[in-house]
């Protein structure tokens, strides 16, 4: 087939697709002879890459707090008599009981004071041992 014979089909097609008439659907809008007017994509297809995005993120939050509350509760559990920690309130101490809901903690010389298990920050060392400029 020659390119002469493609262009004398195209022209002769041309004149007939121009007198076709288009149908207009109920919602105004213009649809092509013959064919079905076409659904509208539905609202939660759009929406659904951002609901799994957004699932997927509340998931790792949720994870990574549950694994910092769990190392919490171990840091907690291993609180014994005579262990150094740093409370809540920024001060040092060491723990002179243990009792079923909270601690006493000697901050000072005979400087005593209970403190409930959430009080405690951290364990810690030597506050002088912590901190390098404080020991010289």
């Amino acid at each position: 087939m020659s390119f002469m014979s493609i262009l004398a089909a195209a022209e002769t097609a041309a004149p007939a697709a121009a007198q076709t008439t288009t149908t207009v659907v109920a919602d105004g809008a213009a649809a092509a002879p013959g064919a079905a007017a076409q659904p509208q994509p539905n609202m939660l297809t759009g929406m659904l890459p951002i609901i799994i995005v957004f699932a997927v993120m509340i998931f790792f939050m949720m994870r990574s707090q549950k694994k910092q509350a769990q190392k919490r509760q171990q840091m907690i559990d291993q609180v014994v008599k005579g262990t150094r920690v740093l409370l809540n309130s920024g001060m040092y101490g060491t723990i002179v009981e243990v009792k079923s809901n909270s601690f006493v903690v000697e901050i000072a010389d005979r400087v005593q004071v209970e403190v409930v298990k959430n009080g405690i920050a951290d364990l810690a060392a030597d506050p002088k041992e912590a901190d390098p400029k404080a020991a010289k």
